[in-house]
């Protein structure tokens, strides 16, 4: 099979001779490259010049203009251009283009195949490598016979009504996936697809716990589907966390087996809970952005297929993420494209993504003011610049020892940027021993878990 049709490329250079005027629509299709005769891409360059000096490409002016550039006899000579231009055809010419961009995608997939062959079969190559290859070349290609993007704005006049539909019956102001962390859904209005979110914080002071916690609320009481990627912690830490949480019970007491009969009742709902939720869980270390991409993409069309979404994906931590196994100029280099490529995925899933992140230390040498900031996200550039919110767990306690007792067991969030909304700070109630954050005026009923 020839993978180039000549007669659809005459058809449509001789389309665009007879009328300019829809040289417009065809280059929305067409590049000069996606021609595989060379004299009709010699032609179809001339006339995007012409154009982009204002000038109307009928075929005499064409042939004036390859003449003067002593590219006449490369584009069939005058006889040639005046034969195609009898072949253009006032309909159907964009069925034409169609056919001759994919005929071009379809050459240019092939000649990926044959690169990429010849990576497989040396031997010194990683095969990580050849894997990003692989989907870098697809996805160049893809992006190409994906159609034009740019529409009217009263092509999305149906997507609007539905989203004002969808604010007039939310309760509460909430108009994405709730957390139900009462405050913070009130600033955010809930998480919503697209986002990506940073989660920063010292070590200890309760960050992946928060996010469990996040995740869990999603996932049990909003009825989505999470997946985390923990880089940290294994399956059994993440899951004991999350049942502590649950249960409202001490850690200690579970791994030590200091566990009352009526407790293990508890433990028996919460494990249940967390069952018939949908949570999905990856503890591979070493993540890479590949990796992370890959297996978001996957999950998302397997829910995809029982009607479902994925309405949370958690990343503890970027730091401990990697680019790829290729050197990068540094490390603030690699923790930008890290940070791009969870916001890329977050856009192209239509799913909020909630990644947690390190801090400096310099935060510690603040002195009277040790509450964060942006400025101490580690590799903040990039962070700060993709991410739609960026928020801070801070809890006084780990710098002043002589804090009120009143003032113990308490974490500020503040929330440092807000993209869409305001930025603003609010208390929760932290139980560290039972990896739980609760609103403040939730009080806990004793022997009964707390749904926080």
């Amino acid at each position: 099979m020839s993978l180039y049709d000549e007669e659809s490329e005459q058809i449509v250079i001789g389309s665009i001779l007879q009328s300019p005027d829809i040289f417009g629509d065809i280059s929305q299709i067409l590049r000069a490259e996606d021609f595989y005769v060379e004299k009709h891409r010699i032609i179809f360059q001339c006339i995007s010049e012409e154009v982009d000096e204002q000038n109307t490409p009928d075929s005499l002016f064409v042939i004036s203009s390859l003449k003067k550039n002593n590219n006449l006899e490369k584009a069939g000579n005058r006889a040639y251009i005046i034969h195609v231009a009898d072949m253009g055809s006032s309909i159907g010419f964009k069925n034409h283009a169609e056919r001759v961009k994919e005929f071009s995608l379809r050459r240019n997939l092939l000649l990926q195949l044959k690169e990429l062959e010849k990576k497989t079969t040396d031997s010194s190559a990683k095969f990580e490598e050849l894997l990003s290859d692989s989907e870098k070349a697809i996805f160049k290609i893809s992006d190409r016979f994906v159609q034009d993007s740019v529409v009217h704005i009263k092509k999305i006049k149906d997507e609007f009504t539905e989203f004002l539909e969808r604010v007039r019956d939310t309760e509460g102001g909430i108009t994405g996936i709730a957390t139900h962390f009462k405050k913070f859904d009130s600033i955010t209005s809930g998480l919503k697809g697209g986002q990506l979110l940073i989660l920063a914080a010292r070590p200890g002071v309760g960050k992946t716990t928060f996010a469990l916690n996040i995740a869990q609320n999603i996932a049990i009481r909003s009825k989505y589907p999470v997946l985390i990627f923990s880089l940290e912690m294994t399956r059994l830490e993440l899951l004991l966390r999350m049942v502590c949480a649950e249960a409202h019970l001490s850690s200690e007491k579970i791994q030590k087996g200091y566990i009352q009969k009526r407790e293990w009742q508890l433990i028996s709902n919460s494990v249940s809970s967390l069952y018939s939720a949908d949570i999905f869980l990856d503890d591979s270390p070493g993540l890479n952005t590949w990796e992370f991409k890959q297996r978001s993409r996957r999950l998302a069309m397997q829910l995809q297929k029982q009607n479902k979404k994925l309405g949370l994906i958690v990343v503890d931590y970027l730091q401990l993420m990697t680019e790829s196994t290729r050197l990068v100029e540094s490390r603030q280099m690699e923790v930008s494209r890290i940070s791009r490529a969870l916001k890329l995925i977050a856009k192209e899933l239509d799913t909020p993504v909630l990644a947690l992140s390190q801090m400096n230390r310099s935060i510690e040498q603040r002195g009277k003011d040790p509450r964060p900031q942006l400025s101490d996200l580690r590799e903040s550039g990039a962070i700060e610049q993709d991410a739609d919110i960026v928020m801070f767990i801070h809890r006084e306690e780990m710098y002043n020892l002589d804090i009120e007792e009143t003032k113990k067991n308490q974490a500020e969030i503040i929330i440092a940027k807000h993209r869409a909304g305001p930025t603003d700070s609010f208390k929760l109630a932290f139980l560290k021993d039972k990896s739980i954050f609760m609103d403040m005026e939730i009080r806990e009923e004793p022997g009964e878990p707390v749904h926080y």
